[in-house]
């Protein structure tokens, strides 16, 4: 992952956003600050260059690079499995950006929300580059709070987990993934000796 060539981020803000590397020192502090400033002002200027890659990126060019979606948008083809999580949490990313976790919250109807507005212009440019024109936009989310100390207290206490809960604290980053297996392990052990 940290091998890539550079792009939004290069090898050493991988490196270090993941803890490969560590800056020690008497300049660490700089050091730090200095990869930072470095991020922000790379994703700004890379957000900035999407505005031209929706509006001149040639077809053939797009399909080259992400492949194509068929069948009626059920089918992804010639893009691998890096390049689709890459796009999921692109996705990911920008809604969390522009506050979609308010909108899950609330759970309340269309207030004309930045997310909203956002996500129907986005539909609609989109569109507009397919010669479709986006009429109107519906956004329905149902979410639920479910608390990432809760779950925790709920890990160290042995209690069984669901699978959903286990997953939701490993991708939160909350836990260390190890803890997360044994729990599993443990589980797993036990359904196996009450078959027994």
């Amino acid at each position: 992952m940290t091998g890539r060539k550079n792009a939004m981020l290069t090898t050493e803000d991988r490196r270090w956003l993941t803890g490969e590397k560590v800056y020690d020192g008497q300049h660490a502090k700089q050091q730090r600050y200095q990869r930072r400033r470095d991020i922000r002002e790379r994703v700004y200027n890379s957000m900035l260059d999407f505005s031209i890659l929706l509006d001149e990126l040639d077809d053939d060019e797009w399909r080259e690079i992400f492949g194509e979606v068929v069948d009626g948008g059920q089918q992804w083809q010639n893009a691998d499995e890096d390049l689709q999580a890459g796009v999921r949490d692109g996705l990911a990313f920008l809604l969390r950006t522009v506050g979609i976790a308010t909108l899950m919250r609330d759970g309340q109807v269309s207030q004309g929300t930045v997310p909203e507005r956002l996500f129907t212009a986005a539909l609609r440019r989109a569109g507009h580059r397919d010669g479709l024109l986006v009429d109107s936009v519906s956004l329905d989310i149902e979410a639920t709070d479910v608390g990432i100390p809760e779950l925790l207290e709920d890990l160290h206490s042995d209690e069984p987990m669901s699978a959903g809960s286990l997953y939701l604290l490993m991708e939160s980053g909350a836990v260390d993934t190890d803890v997360v297996q044994d729990c599993l392990r443990d589980q797993l052990l036990e359904d196996d000796s009450e078959e027994v």
